[in-house]
């Protein structure tokens, strides 16, 4: 009886096709996993990253989820630490100053808008101000506004409408989640009061403080130095009309009571007139607090206005 052998092909062309052929098998199975991986990633960033309209004209935002906030330390002196914070939103990374008094125990939190043409760095006499009352502060940088934080202006309002009408995000609305996002990121620090945040805009930052307070019922009130509105004719077309509606201040007023609106304005303001800012004051309902001086200040920090502005501030807060 014949006995039965098996023999092996040793021959190198046939291990070598054997062994590239496993090779390919392994590279399209991690191809299809990462191409799984990336459009499942694209996906739920283009879930999370969405925005659209009301029937108020008052954009929205799916699903306002947190993302990973950077910290850096800059100073750490004897009064106060300053750090310096960093998030993606809308495409762009987001830069901020969070300054924290170091003589009170989880301090309330001003969120600060500074006017278009003010980084966070120049704006630093309003955070030294809210510091030496008692008061944590996050100055951010508006986008566009020669900072950090790149994109598109927001006072680029051509630039918006183009934006609005091809369903991509205006810079308006991206920096109204910026801002939305700094104030979740807030209510997460364990040194902070959470409870107790504020936000301040100087002109255009005025703006978006109103907007942003309308929008996140979690903030306590508003207030604004050398602002009003647009004032822009939006004509007669009503998709314009939507635009410029869900970017003017005023839209919002009517979601800010029972929270206060506190306007600080000086007569000779060469930006924003005293009456520009009148009329947006006159149209907000109750509470609210108008405050005028004399001078040509605008947009910035003033020890004119420090006492009122300090004494607001101990209203809103309790302390």
């Amino acid at each position: 009886m014949a006995k039965k052998s098996r023999t092996t092909d040793t021959r190198p062309g046939k291990k070598n096709r054997s062994s590239l052929m496993g090779l390919f098998i392994v590279i399209v199975i991690l191809v299809l996993a990462g191409t799984t991986y990336y459009f499942s990633t694209v996906n739920d960033d283009r879930e999370a990253q969405t925005w659209s309209l009301d029937e108020s004209n008052t954009p929205s935002f799916g699903h306002r989820t947190l993302p990973d906030v950077k910290v850096t330390l800059v100073e750490d002196t004897a009064n106060y630490t300053l750090q310096k914070i960093s998030y993606p939103s809308f495409g762009t990374m987001i830069f901020g100053l969070l300054r924290i008094p170091k003589e009170i125990e989880k301090p309330p939190v001003v969120i600060v808008l500074p006017a278009a043409t003010i980084t966070k760095e120049a704006d630093a006499p309003m955070a030294d101000a809210l510091r030496s009352f008692g008061y944590a502060s996050l100055t951010l940088d508006e986008r566009g506004n020669g900072g950090e934080t790149l994109g598109i202006s927001p006072m680029d309002l051509t630039a918006g409408y183009a934006a609005f009408r091809s369903g991509e995000i205006p810079a308006q609305y991206a920096q109204i989640y910026d801002v939305l996002l700094a104030y979740d990121y807030l209510r997460s620090r364990e040194d902070l009061d959470g409870s107790s945040i504020a936000i301040l805009g100087e002109s255009m930052g005025g703006r978006f403080a109103i907007i942003a307070a309308g929008i996140e019922p979690g903030i306590k009130g508003a207030f604004v130095i050398s602002s009003g509105p647009y004032g822009v004719d939006a004509g007669a077309n009503p998709e314009v009309q939507r635009f410029v509606a869900s970017i003017e201040p005023a839209t919002y007023l009517s979601k800010l009571p029972p929270r206060t609106l506190v306007m600080f304005h000086f007569t000779g303001d060469p930006i924003i007139s005293l009456e520009d800012g009148l009329s947006l004051f006159e149209a907000a309902g109750q509470p609210k607090v108008w405050y005028q001086y004399n001078g040509t200040v605008h947009g910035v920090y003033s020890d004119t206005y420090a006492v009122d502005l300090h004494n607001e501030l101990k209203t809103m807060f309790g302390q």
